[in-house]
């Protein structure tokens, strides 16, 4: 049945979209469509239907850039948590509330670690608690007791978190343009840390600091790392800025753990 409507869904967007009735000419034409070549043209043409874009920093690529190793340690995340005590003007988070999910990101694009989700562990208990209690059928659903252990836990905090607009002096050169400029800085701050989970000793931390310019391109906006802007009249566009250095500073500090001796 899925696979019927999806089928319709198909053949309908290659005939325009229309709902409506059509004359019986064209419905016969429509019904008279191979399904399968339909479908292979769909699949064919991806590239041009896809329109996401992959979620990258300029240091993603030293994570690209290590080669793959194959005696992986296998590391538990746990939340990575906003300490930064920061609230916009109205009351909702200013810091990103993602930076668990972009360092699990940044661990699987390196090609270092087994990476285990504690974050979610309840999910998978319910789903082997399910089986245990034979709510499921047959033999449907996770084999219990087979859970991976962890070698090393990382956590950590976002721990610092500031937008500035300043004035700069002669000297000062943004995109080329020098002398008395107004730009605005953002700067953000993460710490982490790796615990040995058999001795619970923290045997890597860094703290990691970025600051990137904005630049001014009218009355009170600035534009960070291209398109990402900030109106600080308004507050607009806080988050995106903070976001991106958020992921970069991740990715940085994955990057520095990879090429550690210590793991």
């Amino acid at each position: 049945m899925e696979e019927m409507i999806a089928l319709l869904l198909v053949v309908s967007l290659f005939a325009g979209g229309s709902t409506g009735l059509m004359p019986e000419k064209n419905r016969a034409e429509e019904l008279a469509v191979d399904p399968t070549q339909v479908i292979e043209e769909v699949r064919i043409s991806a590239d041009q239907i896809i329109t996401s874009q992959e979620n990258v920093t300029t240091a993603t690529q030293l994570l690209a850039a290590l080669p793959e190793r194959e005696d992986k340690h296998q590391v538990a995340i746990y939340d990575i948590k906003d300490k930064t005590g920061q609230y916009s003007e109205i009351g909702s988070m200013v810091v990103s509330q993602g930076a668990t999910e972009m360092l699990i990101t940044a661990l699987i694009r390196s090609r270092q670690f087994k990476v285990l989700d504690r974050v979610n562990l309840s999910n998978f208990m319910t789903e082997q608690s399910l089986v245990e209690q034979d709510r499921t059928t047959g033999n449907d659903g996770p084999a219990t007791g087979e859970l991976t252990g962890a070698h090393y836990v990382i956590d950590g905090a976002i721990t610092e978190y500031q937008i500035d607009k300043k004035t700069g002096g002669l000297g000062l050169v943004i995109a080329g343009k020098g002398g008395q400029q107004e730009y605005a800085v953002a700067s953000c701050a993460v710490d982490l840390r790796v615990t040995d989970t058999t001795s619970g000793e923290v045997v890597w931390a860094k703290s990691l600091k970025k600051e990137i310019v904005g630049e001014r391109i009218s009355f009170q906006v600035f534009s960070f790392m291209g398109n990402n802007i900030v109106e600080f009249e308004s507050g607009r566009g806080k988050q995106e800025v903070i976001n991106l250095v958020v992921r970069t500073l991740l990715e940085e500090a994955v990057y520095k753990l990879s090429t550690s001796d210590l793991l």
